[in-house]
């Protein structure tokens, strides 16, 4: 028993000695890593950045209602932004959605039909354009998987009718079908059966003039314009671009015309960091969430007394957003700028008040001065001061993490 009870002390003094290790052990790697954290450096190199202006703009258009006096379910015949010639069907009035339901079946019916009439017309034909019909094939595969990768289903849906033109065609070239007749007259089988299921015919809405279609409608299209667009006040347009976006046409408004791809577009901008900008200039301006760079003319500048100025500008360029919303945020590029660029977690204060960064210099730690260019959200531009006693080198090695840092401090 007594041998047993030391076999128990001896066990129970173990575990205690490995558990005040462990915890020892905890200890000193946590002072460690208080004391001697190793900083994390960024090499100072050259880099070309560009100034701009971030803004909120609304685009303005010569635009034109469309409408319409019947009941019903509107099914629109055209995508937004299609152009559409006159007198042309820009949607149709159903009184069922059944009656929608199988009219785009026809439609679909009808593609295919399109594609089978194509392909019947290479029986026949030698195989020499098998290969090309494969890489075609492959090609559409390699898009499709982007498509999907990139999370455009839309796009990924439209590519079938292409695989199927393609596969129909070499399957005829190469043999594997004789005829698609039989294939065809099923299909219009089928479509004759689906018309006489539709109820009533469907009301068709026309264009009364040549424009490009907008299905959706703000509330502006009788308000802004390109001439009204000089008028704006910078009330009116902190008004329009904070308002909420209607979600649903009025009544009898299937959507808007607009003439051609001229484009307006105002904003109340930071007048001092407009800088040499003028009336007249020729600009970049980055739009939307897709950052589409077009080229346009500051067609108004005018300057206002709280500091602020209205800017208008034209351009000719069509873009997603000119169809899809009236407010987009944009940026007007200045200068480009060459200097030294180091995030802004970097920067620090020396002992004189003087703005710079610290460095790695071997093991010691080195206070440095800067010469500012032009700041960013994240990251600051500054020249680059090689040369100059105290001041950023180029390749210098930057502290961009670190504890307790200060001027002379040994790390490593």
């Amino acid at each position: 028993m007594e041998e047993a009870d030391k076999r128990r002390a001896f066990t129970t003094r173990i575990i205690w000695i490995v558990i005040g290790v462990f915890f020892l052990m905890m200890v000193i790697s946590q002072i460690m890593i208080y004391f001697g954290a190793p900083v994390r450096t960024e090499t100072a190199t050259i880099y070309t950045a560009s100034e701009s202006i971030s803004f909120k703009g609304i685009y303005v258009r010569d635009e034109k209602l469309v409408t319409y006096n019947t009941d019903g379910i509107v099914s629109y015949t055209h995508a937004d932004g299609s152009k559409i010639a006159k007198n042309s069907v820009i949607a149709q009035v159903y009184q069922s959605r059944s009656d929608i339901a199988l009219r785009q079946q026809i439609d679909d019916l009808l593609v295919q039909k399109s594609i089978l009439e194509d392909a019947q017309e290479l029986v026949g034909a030698d195989t020499s354009q098998l290969e090309s019909f494969s890489n075609q094939i492959s090609d559409k595969h390699s898009t499709l998987i982007q498509y999907i990768y990139d999370g455009d289903y839309a796009s990924a849906s439209e590519l079938k009718s292409d695989f199927l033109n393609l596969h129909s065609k070499r399957e005829i070239v190469k043999g594997d079908v004789s005829s698609y007749y039989s294939k065809i007259a099923e299909i219009d089988n089928h479509i004759a059966m689906l018309r006489g299921k539709i109820k009533s015919e469907p009301y068709d809405i026309l264009i009364p003039e040549t424009g490009y279609f907008i299905s959706h409608v703000d509330g502006y299209e009788e308000k802004l314009n390109s001439t009204s667009v000089f008028e704006l006040t910078e009330k009116d347009i902190e008004a329009i671009t904070s308002a909420e976006e209607r979600e649903e046409n009025p009544k009898g408004v299937i959507g808007k015309l607009v003439g051609d791809y001229t484009w307006y577009m105002a904003a109340v901008l930071d007048t001092v960091r407009l800088g040499t900008v003028f009336k007249g200039a020729q600009v970049t301006l980055r739009i939307g969430s897709a950052n589409q760079k077009v080229k346009a003319e500051i067609v108004s500048l005018e300057r206002q007394k709280d500091g602020r100025s209205i800017a208008v500008f034209k351009c000719d360029m069509f873009l997603a957003d000119f169809i899809s919303t009236r407010v987009c945020q944009a940026r007007l590029m200045l200068d480009d700028h060459e200097g030294i660029m180091i995030p802004n977690s970097a920067l620090r204060s020396g002992e004189d008040g003087s703005i710079g960064v610290y460095i790695q210099d071997g093991i010691v730690v080195k206070f440095r001065k800067i010469i500012q260019i032009l700041s960013e959200e994240e990251y600051t531009l500054v020249q680059d001061t090689s040369g100059l006693d105290g001041y950023l080198a180029l390749y210098d090695n930057i502290i961009v993490e670190g504890r307790d840092l200060y001027d002379g401090k040994t790390i490593g």
